[in-house]
């Protein structure tokens, strides 16, 4: 059972954590990032502190995620391991997942909606060079493997005007990498009738040179009306060159078992769109191994749709049940059936991006700083979102040119041409 005192008033946590050093643990997507940047904004409003580590802490808030089983059970090990400390929960788990928490009376919930949106200039212990804003919780979609809309349900747009004033402020507080997020970006503004992606992204003005703005993940139902208009607006704005279009499987059929609500056919239209007009633009997919009812050639459409696309990042998770998503355990497969498969095109996306990424080497290209990753090294991307790791001490936000010196199948290594810098 949950927490009684929580029921009675859920918005009690605001006082029980006012004033108190805090540490928060963050599982899953971009959104989540952003709510608990939310989080630690209103906490340090209070005066509270945010703490690097647990053992720091007077209380430990779990920012949950529940899109797979292996992340669920890796949150209800780690709320074992605190056992003694004082424990909030926040996030997908306790909205559509409420009945793990039984084993946990003592367990307390935020609920992500009560948390308000106080600026995040106020946040001191953030690193300001990759910031989160989010367009909005939910989605439009009922996709059959998918939970997340069970807790955050049908899209709830935030007001054009808040978006951008939110953009504009991390700019001019120096962030480089401004990522647009939500469970599906091009859905926004379905909820209102009144606005869109596509006006919301005519109003963003143009960011001087050390910000740009990476859009989220855009399902290829909502995206292939507009994208026509996408690619147009992020050709001339101050957008990364890059595309989160998750496909989940090559198969016809595993898609309208997913009730996914777009064909593979829509799925290479959309791309053909892109690259029309942004030719070599980064793509980034997911892909869904073992779904009930996936066959042999089923998995080889996945692979050959994967070697089509070309795309410069890939995800690959293998399905697992999630109670509520709208399919059965019938005509599951096994998990070594899974494992095999989502190994397999692992192994083959990787060598792709090998191959991809080998042919950039000795290349000299212009990079924007976007964080450090530790002392003397830092993450640069290129208009089209490549990573460059630079061996260096560099701020984030500057543009440098470098020389390609070498990559792995998921970044590149630059070495700066300092005379370039700017």
């Amino acid at each position: 059972m949950i927490n009684s005192e929580n029921k009675k008033n859920p918005e009690q946590w605001k006082k029980r954590l006012s004033g108190r050093r805090i540490y928060i643990r963050t599982y899953g997507c971009a959104y989540n990032e952003g709510d608990s940047a939310k989080l630690s904004a209103f906490l340090e409003s209070l005066g509270s502190v945010i703490v690097s580590q647990p053992e720091e802490a007077d209380a430990i808030i779990i920012n949950s995620c529940i899109v797979i089983d292996t992340t669920e059970r890796k949150i209800i090990k780690e709320m074992r391991s605190f056992a003694g400390k004082e424990i909030w929960i926040t996030g997908c788990l306790p909205l559509a997942r409420s009945e793990l928490l039984a084993d946990f009376p003592d367990v307390r919930i935020i609920h992500p909606d009560s948390v308000p949106n106080i600026s995040v200039s106020k946040l001191k212990n953030v690193k300001t060079a990759v910031r989160v804003v989010q367009i909005g919780p939910g989605c439009t979609g009922s996709c059959r493997y998918c939970v997340t809309r069970l807790a955050r349900g049908y899209i709830r747009s935030i007001p054009k005007d808040e978006i951008i004033a939110q953009i504009v402020s991390a700019h001019k507080q120096g962030t480089a990498e401004i990522r647009l997020s939500g469970q599906d970006i091009s859905s926004y503004g379905q909820d209102t009738g009144e606005y869109s992606l596509v006006s919301l992204m005519e109003k963003i003005p143009h960011l001087q040179k050390g910000s740009l703005i990476r859009l989220g993940m855009m399902n290829p139902k909502t995206l292939l009306p507009v994208a026509s208009e996408v690619v147009r607006l992020m050709k001339k704005g101050s957008f990364f060159y890059f595309l989160h279009l998750p496909v989940q499987s090559g198969s016809d059929k595993i898609l309208e078992r997913m009730n996914r609500g777009y064909s593979v056919n829509d799925v290479l239209l959309i791309l053909d769109i892109f690259r029309s007009v942004i030719p070599g633009i980064t793509i980034a997919t997911d892909f869904i191994t073992g779904f009930p009812g996936e066959t042999d050639e089923d998995h080889k459409s996945s692979l050959d749709l994967m070697k089509r696309m070309k795309p410069g990042v890939v995800h690959v998770t293998r399905y697992s049940y999630r109670p509520g998503s709208g399919m059965d355990r019938k005509d599951e497969l096994p998990e070594r059936t899974r494992k095999e498969r989502s190994r397999e095109l692992i192994r083959e996306a990787y060598a792709e991006l090998l191959k991809r990424n080998e042919n950039l080497v000795g290349d000299e290209v212009n990079v924007l700083t976007t964080e450090c990753l530790r002392t003397g090294s830092v993450m640069g991307r290129t208009s089209f979102y490549d990573g460059v790791v630079i061996c260096k001490d560099i701020p984030p936000g500057k543009q440098i040119k470098v020389k390609i010196t070498g990559c792995t199948p998921h970044y590149l290594i630059g070495e700066p041409l300092f005379q370039s810098m700017i």
